[in-house]
């Protein structure tokens, strides 16, 4: 039996840096919600085994969104995702979120087949974006160079390290979808133009791979 419990960040926190591909953390966290398996001292909060991150969107929207950043279990847990999804919305819900939205990343051959399930609206797919450098053959994601830095443009960093091997890295266009909780959510998605479209299929070439 699984169970679900909400807050526990330094858990969710070490399955993302071991089984998410981004080994990061978001900034700006608002929730966190986990899946845990049978333990603990009464027998309701084993080791942490999935975990879904809600946070303030690293760039600006014209109205207050919440994006689910992360969404992380271990290889062996074989747990529902849409279920700790729902989970976790319905206590963000009770909490006063009335928009949601999440990317899902084609870059890492992501379609969104998880918020599909769960029944989250398709408003498509963004224009391909800079999403980091590549420097000396390693990626560096944009928000650790601006960290590091100061800045992501390539052409700075080669004035400040000369002989370095630094370009742009752009994704493949993020997927994007969403989901309102009420009224006045479903009122902020109109106003940002998010529609409803089809939803799009996995990549069949990249599956086969």
């Amino acid at each position: 039996m699984n169970h679900f419990h909400v807050g526990r960040v330094m858990e969710a926190t070490m399955l993302v840096e071991r089984h998410h591909y981004s080994h990061r953390v978001p900034a700006n966290l608002q929730c966190v919600g986990t899946w845990h398996a049978d333990g603990g001292l009464f027998g309701d909060a084993g080791e942490a085994i999935a975990a879904c991150f809600f946070s303030i969107p690293p760039t600006r929207w014209s109205e207050d969104v919440l994006e689910l950043s992360r969404l992380v279990r271990r290889p062996d847990a074989a747990v529902s995702l849409t279920g700790l999804i729902s989970l976790t919305v319905k206590w963000l819900a009770r909490d006063g979120a009335d928009l949601l939205v999440s990317f899902a990343d084609a870059t890492q051959g992501h379609h969104g087949g998880i918020y599909q399930a769960a029944s989250w609206r398709y408003a498509g797919q963004r224009e391909r974006n800079m999403d980091g450098l590549i420097i000396d053959g390693q990626f560096m994601p944009g928000r650790s160079a601006n960290s590091k830095w100061g800045t992501r443009s390539p052409t700075k960093l080669l004035e400040r390290m000369p002989g370095r091997d630094i370009v742009a890295h752009y994704d493949d266009g993020k997927h994007l979808y969403w989901r309102a909780l009420t009224v006045g959510g479903r009122a902020k998605a109109a106003r940002l133009g998010l529609g409803s479209l089809p939803y799009p299929k996995p990549d069949k070439a990249r599956a086969e791979a």
